[in-house]
């Protein structure tokens, strides 16, 4: 049994230093043999481990901008947390130089993305701040996806000051889904830096509000999913919600509605 354990993290120390002596040339490498073979999935989960490990952090980031602007899915900015603070600052550092909107707005997600998986990080707090002004820099933009980006990331790294401007963007957002996103956002802000009990008592009139006048029916549900978290309820299913089920969404918005408006 010892042997085998020390036979195991042999293997994985091995495996952590040929990950950190990976050069910008080996990387390349691979990458333009995973792109011949249309990046099987076994083979590029490696790689995406292997970026996460290694010191190329800006050749990292390079591939990550390549797959936003060519609107590709392969997920290669999930590994960018392992770079640590390290990565986190290079992330502020390119934000005060890329002018392209859309890979500005991307970068400031996937740093709101990081900073929610390092939340005992003695850095984690003063990072989140800085963020939070920069994404309120971005709040207006007019393309819809990006905006519900924002508003997703508010959730993640966002403090009491910031449940006003949520509560707004779920009130008067022209994007039900951006409506929506609002709700669950408030709903993360529990889980990260904001105590539920603070957002329920500034939020309990209008979720009431906005739950009882929304009309598309799936950002209804969502609202009183994230809602029913938030106050320990449970007046929904997800698979309702997801299902878009008529019935079962018009009778959890009228319970909803009656137990936020004596709440």
């Amino acid at each position: 049994m010892s042997n085998s354990t020390d036979k195991i993290l042999r293997e994985l120390e091995e495996e952590r230093v040929r990950r950190t002596m990976l050069t910008k040339e080996d990387l390349k490498k691979t990458y333009l043999e995973l792109e011949e073979e249309n990046f099987p999935i076994n083979k590029r989960i490696k790689f995406i481990a292997d970026l996460g490990s290694c010191k190329e952090i800006a050749y990292h980031y390079e591939l990550i901008c390549k797959d936003w602007k060519e609107d590709r899915k392969h997920n290669i900015e999930s590994s960018f947390d392992r770079h640590g603070r390290e990565g986190i600052e290079f992330l502020f550092e390119q934000l005060t130089k890329i002018e392209n909107e859309k890979i500005r707005i991307l970068t400031a997600f996937l740093l709101a993305e990081i900073l929610s998986k390092l939340k005992h990080r003695e850095f984690h707090s003063s990072f989140c701040n800085q963020l939070i002004l920069i994404l309120k820099s971005f709040l207006n933009v007019s393309d819809e996806i990006l905006r519900r980006k924002i508003i997703i990331a508010f959730g993640w790294v966002g403090t009491s000051k910031e449940i006003d401007l949520l509560t707004q963007q779920m009130l008067n957002d022209n994007d039900a889904l951006c409506r929506a996103w609002s709700a669950t956002s408030l709903m993360q802000m529990s889980f990260h830096r904001v105590e539920a009990e603070v957002i329920c008592k500034k939020t309990k009139t209008i979720f009431a509000q906005v739950i009882e006048k929304e009309k598309d029916l799936y950002a209804c549900g969502i609202m009183i999913e994230a809602a029913q978290i938030l106050f320990g309820k449970k007046w929904i299913s997800s698979s309702a919600v997801e299902n878009i089920e008529f019935e079962k969404i018009e009778k959890a918005r009228k319970t909803a509605v009656r137990f936020l408006s004596k709440y």
